[in-house]
């Protein structure tokens, strides 16, 4: 709630630059975070206060701004790198 002097719940540290984009999965456990460091992090709610996420994608070569989790298969995360890259990792 923002109306509230300290509201900040946590603070998640893992990409060295900017972060492009964030997406919960469906079940609003894991959010995945991607970077203009060509870094994928995905984060566990239930441990959303230690400082580091439970997995770390590298294999990206460009920033990683498209994140989309499947609708119809769990756990099942799309993540897209930029002009450098050209992938579509899964």
């Amino acid at each position: 709630d923002v109306r509230v002097s300290r509201h900040n719940i946590a603070t998640m540290r893992c990409h060295t630059q900017e972060v492009c984009g964030l997406e919960w999965n469906n079940e609003g456990d894991t959010l995945a975070s991607g970077g203009n460091d060509n870094k994928l992090c995905l984060w566990d709610v239930a441990t959303s206060s230690t400082a580091s996420p439970r997995f770390e994608l590298t294999d990206h070569q460009a920033a990683v701004k498209a994140l989309a989790w499947s609708p119809h298969e769990r756990n099942l995360l799309a993540t897209g790198g930029g002009t450098a890259d050209r992938t579509i990792k899964f």
